[in-house]
């Protein structure tokens, strides 16, 4: 080596040496120190919620998140003709925000949000020219900002192809690249970015991107908290979808991240949980960086003004994809909970039981060995709702926290509402179900009655009519009424419920012990106080039982009575021309996973179809036998890939009609 260059040499050592010059950040390295984030939502980019705190960002750090994304409106801040200048003092806010996150060494994600003027008129050459001029002005005023800044170039560009979004992504990474030849640039796909989406559109040709998806999965649930969600075909749906867009991350060496999810808070508190704790757990599996949808509303998980966290956030903080999962309770008695789970870390030195009054506020009640995997809460009240969390604890000191579930103790003092039981047969007013409150002798989706007739204090929705008369309304699907009824004799019944609704269309079905009735349709009636009769039969067993009205699907109906009569027509054919009976059973056990065997036998020739029903009254298996002769038979029921919980198997012989309730247990 010449003088010369052993002079070069060692004055570029020094340089370096004294400057501290840090490694240029790749996609690769940044992903996983960013994998908790949360979104600044309805803030910057439609101003609901005021000026964003300096302080947001201490708490953010504090609670554990790595990552912020800051959504930004640029087109309400920039001139409408050319040159498309961005207005200074926005600029200087927009500033003052990033400054205050990088300043905490925080990664921030800067983007162009709801930007509905391009994205509605996309084949406008002046208004792809205006966004085109926002991301120079934007690229250029923060090119010397840290590299933990990162560019989003446009969010969810619904309305958009994906010829259209590909034009955008590369036209856009070349004009940030004028000034920010390394910054890592984030890209999606059209409409709502969903994980397809992202993998339809054109890959860009750089060694700094990302790619982002967003996901409220499925919207009917997360988006408008219809039903419920968690079970193992829920959770397996879910993290199919982040296995796939981990595989593409992979194949094409791009970093992805979900930087919107969530589910609203009207959502059913466990599965609402659950959701949250799934997306966390498949984030950390599949090495997808999260960034929570946070709204301050309806998806709020910060609280801005009293700076405090509510209970999901330290599903986002603390929950991982070896924390405890399928938490779970069972009421033993009156005044025991018991609480299950499965353990899935390898270096947990113990597990701690936290339990909440309120669902907010946890304190630890056991620590007990890492191995176990259930425990007893002994000595509890009757009728209160308690809330519950597992903890693993790791030999670092660090602790991975299950989502929580809610449970209700439920008082074991049933009564029948007037004393007695009802004698069938027997006329019964829909709302004089028993007495033993929600969850022991009936179940409704909030706990109010908003209607607040006949029985203010209990939550079924209970409304006064004209006519001095009452009804059941605001009915909706998987609420359900209990009523103790006294059955003289095992034989078929007749039921028949008098319903009301607009255009009809709700499902519904009867329960006593294990015998099913076929499910019944409401009809529409024109209004709501227009009421018809509905009828169906099945075989209820002698004695004191307890009979359950369960509302399959739909909404919008009333229920005012039912009566209940022996149906003498099929007694009479049952003397005349059946020697012996129709019958169903499952052979033991129940539960069964997860095969069991169906017994039934027919007393004639007949055309056979035995039904397999999901608690909702989907179909998940229809065996046709077709044209049997009189005789026994039975056959092997599998169910693989089904979730655990209740189904109903229904045997139908030409105009025979039987059904039965079975438990899968996984």
């Amino acid at each position: 080596m010449s003088k010369y260059l052993q002079i070069i040499t060692i004055a570029f050592i020094a340089i370096m040496s004294s400057s501290n010059v840090k490694a240029q950040l790749t996609p690769q390295e940044a992903i996983v120190e960013m994998i908790r984030g949360i979104n600044i939502g309805n803030t910057m980019e439609n101003g609901y919620n005021g000026p964003v705190q300096e302080y947001y960002f201490d708490d953010y750090k504090d609670a554990g998140y790595s990552c912020i994304r800051i959504p930004v409106k640029w087109g309400s801040h920039a001139l409408e003709a050319p040159p498309y200048t961005i207005d200074e003092s926005w600029f200087e806010t927009v500033e003052q925000v990033i400054d205050w996150g990088l300043q905490r060494d925080l990664y921030l994600i800067l983007n162009a949000h709801h930007e509905d003027w391009l994205k509605q008129n996309y084949t406008n050459a002046e208004r792809r020219a205006r966004f085109d001029s926002i991301w120079e002005q934007v690229a250029n005023r923060f090119k010397d900002k840290s590299d933990k800044l990162l560019f989003e170039m446009i969010n969810e560009p619904f309305g958009m192809s994906t010829a259209q979004i590909s034009d955008l992504n590369l036209r856009v990474l070349s004009i940030i690249r004028q000034s920010n030849p390394t910054r890592i640039v984030i890209y999606g796909g059209k409409e709502w970015c969903s994980t397809g989406h992202l993998m339809e559109a054109t890959i860009p040709e750089d060694d700094y991107i990302m790619g982002y998806f967003h996901s409220y999965d499925p919207w009917d649930f997360a988006g408008e908290a219809n039903g419920t969600w968690g079970t193992q075909s829920d959770v397996n749906a879910l993290q199919s979808m982040f296995a796939g867009i981990a595989q593409w991350s992979e194949q094409n060496n791009i970093p992805v991240m979900v930087s919107e999810f969530g589910a609203v808070k009207a959502c059913d508190y466990n599965s609402r949980m659950r959701h949250y704790f799934t997306y966390v757990e498949s984030s950390f599996k599949y090495n997808i960086a999260f960034q929570v949808w946070d709204d301050n509303g309806n998806f709020g998980i910060y609280n801005r003004d009293s700076r405090s966290w509510p209970v999901v956030g330290d599903i986002l903080t603390k929950s991982h994809h070896d924390a405890p999962t399928n938490l779970a309770t069972e009421q033993e008695g009156g005044s025991i909970i018991k609480l299950s789970w499965d353990n899935r870390s390898t270096t947990n030195t113990s597990i701690k039981i936290h339990r909440s009054a309120d669902g907010e506020n946890f304190d630890p009640i056991a620590t007990i060995p890492a191995n176990d995997d259930s425990y007893d809460d002994i000595g509890l009240s009757g009728g209160k709702t308690y809330y519950y969390r597992v903890v693993s604890v790791l030999g670092s000191g660090e602790e991975l926290y299950s989502y929580p579930h809610q449970v209700k103790l439920i008082s074991m003092n049933r009564l029948p509402f007037n004393g007695l039981a009802f004698s069938v047969p027997a006329t019964i007013e829909a709302e004089d179900f028993d007495f033993g409150g929600e969850g022991l002798t009936y179940h409704d989706s909030e706990a109010e009655n908003k209607l607040g007739a006949y029985r203010p204090s209990e939550g079924v929705d209970i409304e006064g009519r004209t006519d001095n008369g009452f009804h059941v309304g605001n009915i909706v699907a998987g609420e359900w009424l209990e009523y103790t009824v006294q059955v003289p004799k095992t034989a078929n019944y007749v039921i028949k419920a008098c319903v009301s609704s607009v255009n009809g269309g709700a499902k519904f079905r009867y329960e006593v012990d294990d015998d099913i009735s076929p499910t019944v349709t409401v009809p529409g009636t024109g209004d709501l106080l227009t009421f018809r009769e509905v009828s169906t039969s099945f075989e209820i067993p002698e004695g004191r039982r307890e009979l359950k009205y369960f509302v399959l699907s739909g909404s919008g109906f009333n229920v005012d009575r039912f009566e209940i009569a022996e149906d003498l027509a099929s007694a009479v054919s049952e003397i005349s021309e059946l020697p012996n009976e129709f019958n169903l059973k499952q052979n033991y056990p129940n539960p069964f996973n997860p095969t069991t065997v169906i017994e039934y036998s027919i007393p004639r020739a007949s055309e056979v179809t035995i039904s397999i029903f999901d608690s909702i009254g989907k179909a998940v298996a229809v065996y046709q036998k077709g044209l049997q002769q009189s005789g026994n038979y039975e056959f092997e029921f599998n169910a693989k890939g089904l979730s655990s919980g209740a189904y109903i198997m229904q045997l139908q012989a030409d105009n025979f009609v039987q059904s039965r309730k079975m438990i899968l247990a996984k």
